[in-house]
C-alpha cells in the first residue's frame, strides 16, 4: 500500500491486481509507434494496466 499526505486527507493507493486492454483503445488518435516506446504492446496488441482502489481518510474518517 502507497499512502500520501494531502492537507488534512490522508490518501492510500490500494493494489488490485492488473489487467491487460487493447493498446489503440487506450491511447485513441495517439499513433502506436508513439505510444510503443513508453508501453510495449504483446503480440494481441495489449498493455499492462495497473488496477488501483484510492482510499481516503479524515478526520477519523473513512470515505
Amino acid at each position: 500500500m502507497n499512502s500520501r499526505q494531502l492537507g488534512d486527507f490522508r490518501i492510500h493507493a490500494l493494489e488490485a491486481g492488473s489487467q491487460r486492454l487493447d493498446g489503440g483503445a487506450m491511447f485513441g488518435v495517439v499513433p502506436k509507434p508513439l505510444w510503443e516506446r513508453r508501453i510495449p504492446a504483446d503480440e494481441r496488441n495489449r498493455i499492462p494496466l495497473a488496477m488501483r482502489c484510492l482510499l481516503v481518510e479524515t478526520q477519523g474518517r473513512w470515505c
